[in-house]
């Protein structure tokens, strides 16, 4: 049998083959698993690769001139809808251009937007009457809004169900279009397909927070005003009105606001006082169930999470993105494929964020970035681009006697100019790219006018080293910049 060599008989090896534990902030930095990390800022999961890579740079891509108190998503357009601090006026930015809305919202509420027909248009409730939006006006080929004078006088929290436009009206009530007409509410009570209206909770002392579907049905979250985690859930049930059936869903458990709640497959992610929680459709038994998949950082995040907080859909990172509040310039990054979170710290606070086909957008200021993977600075506008600051701190590496490792190696990939640095205690070890070939056999011609190198400026290396690191207690820690992305890791071990 083969033995480890040297004068150390109990020596061992620590390998770390991946870190798909993310983020644990539950347990003592002495009980992590080797997979799990008591630090992981501006880093994510590759879904190309499984490593653990620094994120992308903001890169400037519009500007509002003004400031803004809200934005939705423009689903089938890729774009964004703005509407104008204490004002009915709309911007609309789309493919890194903004435009002037024509037309006014109605009402002062917070907006929210639903699909309806094709084309890209949207209903959209700000706390008046519904508008419907148009990206390219059939009048003016421009975008615009126009009233739905029939539609009821008080809007709130628009949403589509089989077909109907529905709103929240009051506290208690939600009112539905007739079938495929936005401009129909009235009801007829010999005609199913007329307008309804159905009463979630009636006389209970809460307000409707929230409205989301979840596979057939709606859930409706509701609480009392500013005390999210007395509240109830409810869920509206059947595809006709004779079938809906109102019955409660979760007790004592709400959300801050429309904007701390989405919906992904068959699943409702939703922001408490308490962390985030998730009701999944249970389709075997027709009902839904209830977990915390934040378990793990939720004694953190929970102390942060103010009324403000917002909850956002990167779709094509699979990844949920919490703002605990408005203040804040750190966000965390549940990847909910593989159920672990890291962090995100940017230059400035975001505003607002969505992920709108493959592109990733935040709201800092004024001004419209994309979250760029193949970008490793962060180009603020008008500023001088700043680098991207990753730190990754693991599990103390504690033994019955003091600790000695010998050996430590990485596997990595960089791109040339970036890299990092492997700390244990007083010693490090550079992460660097190590001057991958830019040119062919160091052929400095420029092959057609191509500044490119006809070799990439990135691959997979290897760093390994001999080292003497002796203490009772050794944290690993790696601190990156920019494009870097960290593979396995492992370690010759010894107790002395």
């Amino acid at each position: 049998m083969p033995l480890l060599t040297g004068k150390h008989p109990n020596a061992s090896r620590a390998f770390y083959p991946s870190f798909d534990g993310g983020l644990n902030l539950s347990v003592p930095n002495e009980s992590l698993a080797q997979n799990e990390l008591k630090e992981a800022l501006n880093v994510e999961f590759s879904n190309l690769t499984g490593s653990l890579k620094v994120r992308g740079g903001l890169v400037w891509s519009g500007s509002l001139n003004q400031k803004v108190s809200d934005a939705v998503p423009v689903y089938g357009r890729n774009g964004l809808l703005f509407r104008i601090r204490n004002s009915g006026m709309m911007l609309y930015f789309t493919s890194n251009c903004v435009w002037r809305v024509s037309g006014h919202l109605n009402g002062s509420r917070k907006i929210s937007a639903a699909p309806w027909g094709d084309n890209g248009a949207h209903v959209v409730a700000g706390g008046g009457k519904l508008d419907l939006f148009e990206p390219i006006s059939s009048e003016t080929g421009t975008p615009s809004l126009r009233l739905l004078p029939t539609s009821p006088n008080y809007c709130n929290l628009v949403f589509v169900k089989d077909g109907r436009i529905g709103v929240v009206v009051g506290s208690d009530t939600l009112r539905f279009s007739a079938i495929g007409d936005c401009n129909s509410w009235e009801n007829d009570p010999d005609d199913l397909s007329s307008g309804q209206f159905v009463e979630i909770g009636y006389k209970d002392g809460m307000d409707i927070t929230a409205v989301v579907p979840l596979s057939r049905d709606l859930i409706i979250f509701k609480s009392p005003p500013n005390e999210p985690e007395k509240g109830i859930i409810w869920r509206l049930t059947g595809n006709s009105p004779s079938e809906w059936q109102v019955v409660e869903a979760a007790h004592n458990t709400g959300t801050f606001s429309q904007k701390s709640v989405q919906a992904i497959a068959n699943d409702v992610y939703y922001l408490t006082p308490h962390g985030l929680a998730n009701l999944s459709s249970v389709t075997a038994y027709g009902e839904v169930k209830a977990s915390w998949p934040d378990r793990k950082v939720s004694s953190v995040l929970s102390g942060l999470l103010q009324s403000t907080a917002q909850l956002w859909n990167m779709a094509s990172k699979q990844q949920l993105w919490v703002l605990p509040n408005e203040n804040t310039r750190l966000i965390w990054i549940f990847d909910y494929m593989r159920g672990i979170w890291t962090q995100f710290e940017f230059p400035e606070a975001p505003l607002f964020g969505t992920g709108i086909l493959q592109d990733t957008y935040l709201v800092i200021k004024n001004n419209i970035y994309c979250v760029n993977d193949y970008y490793h600075q962060d180009e603020l506008r008008d500023e001088t681009p700043q680098d991207i600051n990753a730190k990754i701190r693991f599990g103390t590496i504690l033994k019955g006697l003091q600790t000695l490792i010998k050996t430590c190696f990485v596997s990595f990939s960089s791109y040339k100019q970036h890299g990092g640095d492997l700390k244990l205690g007083k010693f490090t070890m550079a992460l660097e790219a190590g001057g991958t070939p830019y040119y062919i056999y160091n052929n400095t011609d420029i092959i057609y006018g191509n500044e490119r190198g006809i070799l990439s400026d990135t691959g997979v290396l290897t760093a390994r080293r001999r080292c003497l690191v002796r203490d009772w207690a050794i944290t690993p820690r790696i601190e990156a910049v920019g494009g870097f992305a960290l593979s396995t890791m492992g370690f010759e071990i010894a107790e002395v």
